[in-house]
């Protein structure tokens, strides 16, 4: 399976939440293959900091995805694909290439309305792989405040073709100090990270 996390604007939080991803996949004894195409290269710098030897991972910056990754997958359980901000035609490869396409978004009005471009390269790739599975995620959450319950709300309401995942991922330091690391916040010292994590990978796998 291959599973991208993406979106056209920067700053969402893709690189943290594949990562965690991947580290949840490894963690469930599966065979993970962590795909940077950002040229800053942060998924890259993430694995160089990780010390366990259970995620594989690879830098591929090219408009072919759809065609190379489907070779990769045969080795591997799962792919996240961690999709930077980019030239329109890496993103629409990447999206060809996947099962599921998830996309990052902040709890904020202005958030919400530059999922545009976003949202209009997913429908022109749909003409091709009609059944690719796509997922808003709210991430940075602040519960305490009424922009994020008015998010929740919100996320089913974007776009008639497009859910909102029922996990949402709160702003917390120890996705930053994990990452710091090499590390999930599955390995780290915060229980409610943790399952708040385990919960996004278990909707998106099962």
């Amino acid at each position: 399976m291959i599973i991208t996390i993406g979106n056209t604007k920067g700053g969402v939080g893709k690189t943290t939440i594949a990562c965690n991803l991947a580290v949840c996949a490894a963690y469930d004894n599966k065979k993970v293959l962590l795909v940077d195409t950002d040229t800053q290269g942060s998924s890259i710098s993430f694995r160089g900091q990780r010390k366990k030897d259970d995620i594989q991972v690879m830098s591929l910056a090219i408009p072919t995805l759809h065609k190379d990754l489907s070779k990769f997958i045969r080795g591997v359980d799962y792919i996240f694909v961690d999709l930077g901000k980019q030239d329109t035609s890496i993103i629409r490869s990447a999206i060809l290439a996947s099962d599921i396409f998830i996309i990052p978004c902040l709890p904020s009005q202005i958030d919400f309305w530059a999922l545009n471009d976003i949202i209009k390269i997913l429908d022109e790739s749909r003409i091709f792989k009609s059944n690719l599975k796509a997922y808003f995620l709210l991430n940075q959450m602040d519960l305490s405040t009424n922009i994020a319950k008015d998010a929740l709300n919100a996320i089913n309401t974007i776009n008639p073709n497009i859910s909102g995942l029922k996990s949402y991922i709160v702003n917390r330091v120890a996705y930053k100090r994990s990452i710091e690391h090499g590390k999930g916040v599955i390995e780290w010292n915060d229980p409610k990270a943790k399952q708040e994590m385990l919960n996004l990978y278990k909707e998106i796998i099962i």
